[in-house]
């Protein structure tokens, strides 16, 4: 575990349920205290060799296009996150979400507004914002400001359709809990997965115990042409990461391939 997650780890649990996908902001700068704030969590939280998240403070370019022309598209956003993966490690998707998504809590903790974007961004314009190394592509954006009071009429549609299944609830993704035999670090877990986002709220995690291990792994098989299960998997094992942490279990996540597999996330030990 790093010393940044280990610092962090509290206020990034409480932002879980502040956090809110948001689309349309203000247009005013954020202060450069809180940018560079940001900024220190993306440079230093880089626990991965094939997952970097960056901090464009000032794009010359709109990045975000809309689901159907502008429709749902993201406005008067003054900065934005890149999320990068290099695509030739197998596990960069879900390494990318992982800390991705603690950039994103990082933006709630200080009180600002985020929206994870995977689908609905100009590739094009958004690789001349930062220097890709060898195999490196921008997977997803989010924009970093502060959100417009009210929501919009485009803002509801779009958050009208990605809650139509509303969040499903622990027994949906983890069905094993209902046994009654599951530990309360790994009941944590789930619960603060549960509330990780995704693309259009799919969900697409579902997790096991297996030799006191647990597990997630993708729903099925089937995939949008825009952002990857594995990548949204890795955001809800943040989560997970963060709920068991709070009940005094110690992390160690290890890439699994095996089947719909992602990862395991394997305790090394337990404080009172």
């Amino acid at each position: 575990m790093s010393d940044l997650f280990a610092q962090r780890a509290p206020e990034w649990l409480a932002a879980v349920a502040r956090r809110h996908s948001r689309r349309a902001f203000d247009g005013r700068p954020v202060p450069a205290t809180s940018l560079d704030a940001l900024e220190q969590v993306c440079a230093g939280f880089t626990p991965f060799a094939d997952a970097r998240t960056v901090l464009v403070r000032e794009p010359a370019v709109d990045v975000f296009t809309g689901a159907i022309g502008s429709y749902g598209k993201v406005k008067d956003a003054p900065h934005v996150l890149l999320f990068i993966g290099d695509e030739r490690s197998s596990t960069c998707q879900w390494h990318v979400g992982y800390v991705g998504e603690a950039a994103i809590l990082e933006a709630t903790a200080l009180g600002l507004d985020t929206c994870w974007v995977g689908g609905f961004f100009n590739a094009a314009r958004t690789s001349k914002l930062v220097a890709l190394g060898p195999g490196e592509r921008v997977l997803a954006i989010s924009p970093v400001g502060f959100a417009t009071n009210a929501l919009g009429f485009a803002e509801k549609g779009m958050r009208l359709a990605a809650s139509s299944h509303g969040r499903m609830t622990v027994a949906e993704i983890a069905p094993d809990t209902t046994s009654g035999a599951w530990p309360d670090w790994a009941v944590a877990a789930v619960e603060t997965a549960r509330l990780a986002p995704s693309a259009v709220n799919r969900q697409p995690w579902r997790f096991r115990l297996d030799a006191g291990d647990l597990v997630i792994a993708r729903d099925n098989a089937r995939e949008m042409p825009k952002v990857a299960k594995r990548l949204d998997c890795g955001i809800a094992m943040l989560h997970a990461e963060l709920g068991a942490r709070a009940l005094g279990a110690e992390r160690a996540w290890a890439d699994s391939d095996s089947g719909l597999d992602v990862a395991r996330f394997a305790i090394e030990r337990q404080t009172p």
